[in-house]
């Protein structure tokens, strides 16, 4: 909970203790920005100030949690949405993957740093980061509901429940690929916040378990905008009708290229997101057309059937796995061989469902043998080491 007091300390005072900052140049990223703060040891981030940026006046920001302390990667998807709403971007150079005391001490740390030093909006404060980075996101904004909103890319939720949404104030977006390995709880999440009637969407899109690329991310802010001008401009404005617009145009684009899940999606995302702001009836009309259209009805069967198959797969392997690690000797190397053929038989007979699946089902797999190297999560052996390389080996061969 110390993370909660100071970010509350620090937010009563904002605007009293700014001081003389070091002038950097906008629109490019500076790594390895010191943090200036008593106690801290060696710690720093990456900061990207848009072009419109004044040091006098007050600026929105984004704060980024890159998994594994890569701040200047972490910062570049985001360079396209910093210029269009002018967020100051920031990304820790030492927060990564690992216990999350540990990562609130950093985050707390980069706080008092930014908040010492750069006049910030408080109503427009964003947390964002992928897959640990997400988890780590949403926890801090959980814990001290003090953000506006959050970015959770290709990860949902910590496994504590004071780390979740529930009756918090800031608004969630969800972002993943849906050939990302956290693809389905991803879904289960979105399910979870409708149940507690939370302020969110999830955006699904053609990808991996990755940084969401640049046009993904200005989707989230282009709906993070939209749920601001809901509570401090409601009604039917340019800026509403040209969000609108834009977010129209992706439907069109996805029944024109066949994608009619992404389609379907961006229909709930818009009769949500603009009910009361704009009239949406001709939109009910033409949701309802594609929800009942042989196209679509096929898709979703496909996904919903997929889905169901890859629960019972990734229950058996995962098992597996988790016991061949705990036994290395007992290892059974002909099994998985031949479950990693079953696998790669269905990729190429299957759908593009399935496809998808067996892509998420296998990086799943290398995610979890792979992060036993993780030496901040495991405490790894001669003989660990040598069962992770075969395993990575076997789900990805190694090619000449």
């Amino acid at each position: 909970m110390r993370l909660t007091f100071c970010f509350f300390c620090i937010c009563f005072t904002l605007g009293f203790t700014i001081q003389a900052q070091t002038v950097f140049e906008k629109g490019m990223i500076h790594d390895s920005i010191p943090i200036s703060i008593s106690g801290t040891n060696d710690e720093s981030f990456a900061l990207y100030l848009p072009e419109n940026y004044q040091e006098s006046e007050l600026s929105s920001i984004v704060f980024i949690f890159e998994p594994a302390a890569r701040a200047a990667i972490g910062i570049r998807p985001f360079i396209e949405a910093s210029e269009k709403y002018g967020h100051v971007l920031v990304c820790s150079n030492n927060s990564r993957n690992g216990p999350y005391e540990r990562n609130f001490a950093i985050a707390n740390n980069l706080f008092n740093h930014i908040f010492t030093n750069y006049n910030i909006k408080q109503d427009e404060m964003y947390l964002t980061g992928f897959s640990g980075g997400s988890r780590l996101a949403c926890a801090i904004a959980s814990l001290t509901n003090q953000f506006a909103g959050v970015i959770a890319c290709g990860a949902g939720f910590s496994n504590l429940q004071e780390h979740m949404p529930s009756t918090q104030d800031y608004a969630y977006v969800g972002l993943c690929g849906d050939r990302d390995m956290n693809f389905k709880e991803m879904l289960k999440n979105k399910d979870y916040l409708n149940l507690m009637k939370f302020n969110h969407t999830l955006i699904t899109y053609d990808g991996d378990h990755s940084w969401p690329p640049p046009e993904q991310i200005l989707r989230a802010f282009d709906w993070l905008r939209v749920q601001k001008l809901k509570t401090t401009n409601p009604g039917e404005s340019e800026e509403v009708l040209a969000l609108y617009r834009s977010d129209y145009n992706k439907i069109e684009e996805f029944k024109t290229t066949g994608e009619f899940l992404y389609a379907s999606e961006q229909y709930e995302r818009l009769l949500k997101s603009y009910t009361g702001l704009i009239s949406v009836d001709s939109l009910t009309k033409q949701n309802q057309e594609l929800l009942t259209s042989k196209s679509y009805k096929k898709q979703s069967a496909s996904l919903a059937n997929v889905l169901k198959m890859e629960r019972k797969l990734a229950e058996k392997l995962t098992t597996q796995i988790a016991s061949d690690f705990k036994n290395p000797k007992k290892a059974n190397f002909g099994w998985w061989e031949k479950e990693l053929g079953k696998l790669n038989a269905l990729k190429e007979k299957g759908d593009t469902e399935i496809q998808k699946m067996v892509y998420r089902l296998k990086f799943d797999l290398f995610a979890r043998a792979y992060s036993r190297k993780n030496s901040l999560l495991y405490n790894s052996n001669e003989e660990q080491a040598a069962l992770v390389d075969r395993f990575l080996n076997l789900i990805y061969p190694k090619t000449e």
